[in-house]
């Protein structure tokens, strides 16, 4: 229903009231608004004490029935922490709630105006001078455009939604790599200490021999340089140790202190090998379509696809009524005005033509997305079938070098070798046992490489996933 202004001249006080009445109205109906300012030092601190008891994180492990015991995280738990923890996951949810606001705000029709001349005739000897007016103009939108701008304002957020479940995937993939990261670490210092044993063992025997007069010097200073060389690799390998508890509490979301009271479950290093044969064709079909940058890039098509629909309603302009109410010199009008846009210098063709290229170039970068993940499972599967054959020879040359390590101190029990042959002997084994880890790592990093290219858990096995994670993490606000 429209409403007239109805003003005349003889009651100026009237006018007056109304006009304080409106304005009134307005400021009421006006949304305020607190100013939020950030304290970078409070902030920091808030951000500092970050913990794996934060109820948040206790209420996501609830709610996925992987409560923690006796202190032990496992990837699963530690994944749901950093879900809540993580800073740049509450950047995503942030961005989703702007997308999902602009819905609302595409979605709303474009507000009436209301327009109140006032003019006065200044020719002498006119009785009645003031003209006075008011009008009330609408706005109507043909081409369906204001249901394009909702389709629009929805598929960016859908498209956000799957940005933020390629974010959740990241947060676990990150985790992974540092849980990882730290147990191969543990496990090659455990093996630097073994090879630095023997060494000074072999260093000492030699040293006992050259006393003796059956060693050499050149003999006692390669004993020395090996155990030079063993213990920097051990000083190294401290320095990764190190690093990979630290990357490890910031996958998380939390300081490195706080996981120093927590013991994370590592996945067993042997566990790969029960794995069965992948079929890369299957790998490859639930790749190019399941995957979360996939569903993103044909989220963001729509979007282009939704400009282009916005551009072919343009050619259909916007019409503008605008009834009103008049008093010309004691003479009362009703008036009607129209507003319509006049093509004189351009039309709809330019911005149609460019929304044509814009969803040309989307649907370009939906095969870059497609063909990037085909390529990824390819490698991936290449990789992983590599270094299982390499995990096989390594382990294979460990079997052998255990076999004549027994041998030689069988040899060394019967007085057919001395202690020097069985320390180098072992010696020889602490380094291929290096070797084989590092063959095992190999195989981890190549299924690393296979679970992100399909974007699934493979090993260890996980219950929870980041694309059916995506509405459950965004039904509240972030906490």
């Amino acid at each position: 229903m429209v409403h007239y202004l109805d003003v005349r001249v003889e009651n100026h006080t009237g006018a007056r009231f109304h006009l304080a009445v409106a304005a009134s109205l307005a400021c009421a109906a006006c949304q305020h608004v607190p100013p939020a300012p950030l304290d970078a030092a409070a902030n920091g601190e808030r951000l500092a004490v970050r913990s794996l008891t934060d109820p948040a994180v206790q209420t996501a492990l609830a709610r996925h029935g992987v409560q923690t015991a006796a202190g032990t995280w496992s990837l699963d738990q530690l994944t749901l922490a950093s879900w809540v923890l993580r800073t740049d996951l509450a950047v995503a949810r942030s961005e989703i709630d702007v997308a999902r606001a602009a819905i609302v705000a595409d979605g709303q029709r474009p507000n009436p105006t209301v327009s109140a001349p006032l003019e006065k005739v200044t020719d002498e000897g006119v009785a009645e001078p003031w003209v006075i007016g008011a009008a009330l103009a609408l706005t109507f939108e043909p081409g369906g455009k204001r249901a394009i701008r909702q389709a629009r304002a929805l598929a960016e957020v859908r498209a956000l939604e799957w940005q933020f479940g390629e974010a959740l995937w990241t947060a676990r993939a990150d985790v992974r790599a540092a849980l990882l990261d730290l147990e191969f670490a543990e496990v090659l210092v455990g093996l630097d200490d073994e090879a630095g044993r023997f060494t000074r063992e072999f260093l000492s025997w030699v040293e006992t021999r050259l006393e003796r007069g059956a060693a050499t010097t050149s003999e006692r200073l390669a004993a020395v340089q090996a155990l030079n060389e063993a213990e920097s690799r051990r000083a190294l390998d401290d320095i990764a140790l190190a690093t990979a508890s630290a990357r490890l509490a910031a996958a998380v979301g939390v300081a490195p202190r706080e996981l120093a009271s927590v013991r994370p479950a590592v996945p067993p290093l042997d566990g790969l090998s029960a794995l069965p044969a992948f079929d890369v064709a299957a790998a490859r079909a639930v790749a190019v379509v399941n995957r979360l940058d996939v569903r993103r890039a044909l989220a963001e098509y729509d979007v282009a696809e939704q400009d282009l629909r916005a551009a072919v309603a343009s050619q259909y302009p916007d019409i503008t009524f605008a009834p009103g109410y008049t008093v010309d010199q004691a003479d009362h009008k009703i008036t009607l005005g129209l507003d319509l846009p006049v093509p004189l210098f351009h039309d709809a063709s330019a911005a149609i033509n460019r929304a044509i290229a814009a969803r040309a170039v989307a649907a370009a970068k939906f095969d870059d997305v497609q063909a990037a993940v085909l390529a990824a499972v390819d490698v991936a599967f290449a990789q992983f079938e590599a270094a299982r054959a390499a995990l096989v020879s390594a382990e294979r040359a460990t079997g052998d070098a255990e076999a004549a390590v027994a041998a030689l101190e069988r040899r060394l029990a019967a007085g057919a070798a001395n202690r020097g042959e069985v320390l180098a002997g072992q010696i020889a084994l602490a380094t291929l046992r290096q070797t084989e880890l590092a063959a095992r790592r190999a195989v981890f990093d190549a299924a690393t490489a296979l679970e992100n290219a399909i974007e699934r858990p493979l090993f260890p096995e996980s219950s929870i996933d980041a694309a059916d994670s995506i509405r459950e993490l965004l039904v509240g606000p972030a906490q």
